[in-house]
């Protein structure tokens, strides 16, 4: 999967290069014009990325500095992120008792885990849910232990419920009254049927607690390789430009550009048969953000795949990774994409099987939906 020199990487849509210089360059803030404004704030308000903005931009530079209005869209943004952030921590507080009775390690991931740590990934942060991941012997009891304190599945056909269970690496999403978050309950990173398969018992084994909490998270070489396998192979990269800077921030944070966390990380790639994965998330970080030490960590991996399939695939991607208004006319490229995340986390067989049975459930919705006598 060789990309190439850097010359050959694809550039970003031009539509989204305000939000990424903004990202990358906050102190530039005081030159934006109001012109420049009216595009940057939807950019990031659309990509859930305002919050990341408001805080890099206050952090560099005096507030009285820029317009107003402005001043009061950042605001929002760091409100809404301060109220996920609170509600991501009360629920996991809510839990605690449910999960004491049984045993761990209870492995935070995602943002629930850079909230717990305090990453500065963390700041402005929009999370939606909790991932939270258990070994798979505890799984049932916990699962139990958490509907008989009023938590349920938000799918609970049977179809949906057979399909979590058997082929996926979670539990269908739950959901509580009175929070305003989803908890979704994991026994490991990737679906257990799926093309990659990392080893499981050695992201429980290695795992970090966090310190004054009975919950523990991945190292930090596990959370660069989970947010990678989360985008390149768990997705079809659609308005994921969130989880490429989470990938950019958990790489300067080891730091790549050293030779050594470079060589630690490609050896845990390896461990988890990740390297392919690792490639195309270097081969976007160096485009998108250019990130440190991603050159040479793409030369070093330079031998996982074919060199048009990196570039193909990094060429599709960048056209849909940003905010909506940047991804027009990318109605096959999501096509393909969808296919290739839908190929990587299930065998053909399934996969078949899967496009059937969700074809015959819509047909059987349509036909429901036309029976119905209309209201009035």
């Amino acid at each position: 999967m060789n990309a190439g020199n850097g010359s050959s990487l694809p550039r970003p849509p031009e539509p989204v290069r305000p939000l990424l210089a903004a990202l990358l360059q906050p102190a530039s803030a005081t030159q934006y014009d109001e012109s420049h404004w009216d595009r940057l704030i939807p950019l990031a308000r659309s990509a859930r990325l305002l919050g990341v903005l408001a805080h890099r931009v206050f952090e560099r530079v005096d507030r009285s500095s820029l317009p107003d209005r402005v001043q009061r869209h950042l605001d929002a943004g760091l409100i809404e992120a301060r109220f996920r952030r609170q509600k991501t921590l009360y629920l996991l507080h809510t839990i605690k008792p449910i999960l004491a009775a049984h045993p761990g390690p209870r492995v935070l991931l995602k943002g629930a885990a850079y909230i717990a740590q305090d990453l500065p990934l963390a700041h402005g942060r929009l999370p939606t849910d909790v991932d939270l991941m258990v070994p798979r012997a505890s799984l049932d009891g916990i699962e139990r232990s958490l509907q008989n304190a009023g938590w349920e599945f938000e799918k609970n056909e049977a179809y949906d419920q057979h399909y979590y269970r058997a082929w996926s690496h979670e539990l269908p999403p739950m959901i509580a009254a009175g929070q305003a978050m989803e908890l979704d309950l994991h026994h490991a990173i990737l679906p257990p049927v799926g093309r990659i398969r990392p080893d499981t018992a050695l992201l429980f084994a290695e795992a970090i607690h966090v310190q004054g909490s009975p919950f523990h998270v991945l190292t930090p070489l596990d959370q660069v390789l989970h947010a990678v396998v989360h985008l390149v192979h768990d997705s079809d990269f659609v308005g994921r430009l969130r989880d490429l800077l989470d990938i950019d921030m958990l790489l300067r944070r080891l730091p790549l550009s050293e030779r050594t966390s470079r060589a630690a990380l490609l050896e845990r790639a390896h461990r988890h048969g990740m390297e392919q994965s690792l490639h195309l998330a270097a081969v976007l970080c160096r485009c998108w953000f250019d990130t440190p030490g991603c050159q040479s960590l793409i030369a070093e991996t330079a031998d996982t795949g074919s060199a048009l399939y990196g570039r193909g695939i990094a060429r599709l991607a960048g056209r849909v990774l940003g905010p909506a208004s940047t991804r027009e006319g990318a109605t096959l490229t999501k096509l393909l994409l969808e296919g290739r995340s839908h190929w990587l986390r299930m065998p053909p067989w399934l996969l078949a099987y899967h496009a059937a049975s969700k074809g015959i459930r819509n047909l059987k919705l349509r036909a429901t939906k036309r029976e119905r006598p209309a209201e009035g």
